[in-house]
């Protein structure tokens, strides 16, 4: 586990390879944060003890059902933090995750200080969540906001690109100080802090012109 934010913690796979991906853990007082992001050879119980150490689990945020793999049912029996995920995407996560909690797909506080905010486009019942950390306010955004190792882009196909620029669009008017993407574990850039809400806005204006 490495810490790159203020109380907030990456977490690498055991097996590293290009293929896998980081997952992350937000320290809070009402209870930690996982964004989970698994395969199925590969998960982090040599992080465990860690995460216990820091006070364990209480919620697994997916931002999609790309994120739904078998190690979130053992990560609940572990820690007991079932996997929450919108009603939308609740069917292709169940397939694979049994304990599973689907919340509406709108706009709202999940937790105290978690909003959950609807951003399809790449997946019709994707979403972000707005968390307080500390005295920034973190989107973490999942896979719908990428780094492909060269540049910053909004995940979607041509059918979908309308939908996508509404995302970015509606974006603009929520306030977070950071974006956090669970990219490729080779790739070294996993997040984008702002200087201001107008930088924020010129970044996801560039996002939505580029798509």
């Amino acid at each position: 586990m490495i810490e790159c934010g203020s109380n907030i913690f990456k977490i690498e796979p055991s097996k590293i390879t290009p293929s896998k991906y980081i997952s992350f853990i937000t320290l809070r007082k009402t209870g930690n944060l996982l964004f989970p992001c698994l395969a199925s050879s590969s998960t982090f119980e040599s992080s465990w003890q860690e995460i216990k150490d820091l006070g364990g689990i209480s919620k697994q945020l997916l931002g999609d059902m790309h994120f739904a793999t078998k190690h979130n049912d053992r990560l609940f029996s572990e820690f007991g933090a079932p996997t929450f995920c919108s009603v939308l995407e609740e069917p292709d996560v169940h397939r694979k995750v049994e304990n599973v909690e689907a919340f509406p797909f709108e706009r709202h506080e999940i937790a105290p200080g978690v909003i959950a905010i609807p951003t399809p486009g790449h997946r019709p019942g994707a979403v972000s969540y707005l968390v307080d950390v500390g005295d920034s306010n973190v989107l973490f955004a999942g896979d719908s906001i990428w780094h492909d190792e060269e540049r910053w882009m909004a995940l979607s196909n041509e059918k979908n690109r309308s939908v996508m620029k509404n995302t970015l669009a509606s974006l603009r008017d929520e306030r977070f100080t950071s974006i956090f993407v669970n990219s490729s574990v080779k790739n070294p850039v996993y997040s984008i802090e702002f200087q201001d809400n107008p930088a924020k806005n010129e970044f996801l204006d560039g996002l939505a012109e580029a798509l």
